[in-house]
């Protein structure tokens, strides 16, 4: 797995925002579903998609999702067409599980490897400094991804030095990055040794930038 798995369960999402001074900011969510919605004339002309597969016509299911606090009063509402409702786990997302504590870095999960069954652990990992409830781009330092070896054996790869890239125009989702330097075509064995190499070259790139800033001011 790539990193930009791992960036896309971390990164663009976006919290709720509460009314100022609320003084017990809690969600309550609710979903709502209309199914066979008729369309009204004012959201156009009637229409319908060549596509077969595709349900975009007069009639759709619309759902509403409603996001309230009692105790500012803000409500938040959201609908679309043609949804679809997923009930999975932290395990298959990534994002919601702990990071841990590696070599000096917090390590946050990113999904598995494949969604699949057997695949319940993380496939990549992401790298930081300090511990965040919510990673922002200034927070990763590095990353760690799964591969596969020879015979098919688990393996670990790495990378540091993350420069962000947009997602294309068009896609959804968030974009990806570029990394400064990665551990090469001899891959880790454990998640522990690739996260201690990730230390050893922050720790590098930091001793060699001091040195740097010495020798200018000598």
């Amino acid at each position: 797995m790539s990193s930009t798995d791992a960036l896309a369960a971390h990164l663009e999402w976006h919290p709720f925002t509460h009314g100022p001074d609320c003084a017990k900011p809690a969600w309550e969510i609710d979903q709502q579903t209309v199914f066979d919605k008729r369309r009204s004339r004012r959201s156009g002309p009637e229409h319908s998609c060549p596509n077969e597969d595709c349900g975009h016509r007069d009639h759709y299911d619309r759902i509403a999702v409603r996001v309230l606090c009692r105790s500012c009063g803000t409500v938040h509402l959201i609908s679309g067409e043609e949804h679809r409702v997923e009930t999975t786990s932290t395990v298959r997302t990534g994002y919601g599980q702990p990071p841990k504590r590696v070599a000096g870095l917090w390590l946050y999960p990113g999904p598995p490897l494949l969604d699949l069954r057997g695949y319940d652990s993380p496939g990549a990992y992401l790298c930081s400094r300090t511990k965040a409830d919510r990673l922002a781009e200034e927070d990763i330092v590095g990353f760690i991804s799964e591969g596969r070896g020879k015979r098919g054996a688990t393996v670990w790869h790495a990378g540091v030095g993350p420069d962000f890239r947009p997602p294309a125009r068009g896609l959804s989702g968030y974009g990806y990055a570029t990394w400064a330097k990665n551990s090469g075509e001899k891959p880790f064995t454990s998640v522990t040794a690739a996260a201690k190499w990730v230390a050893a070259e922050l720790d590098a790139a930091a001793a060699e930038q001091s040195d740097g800033t010495a020798g200018e001011e000598g």
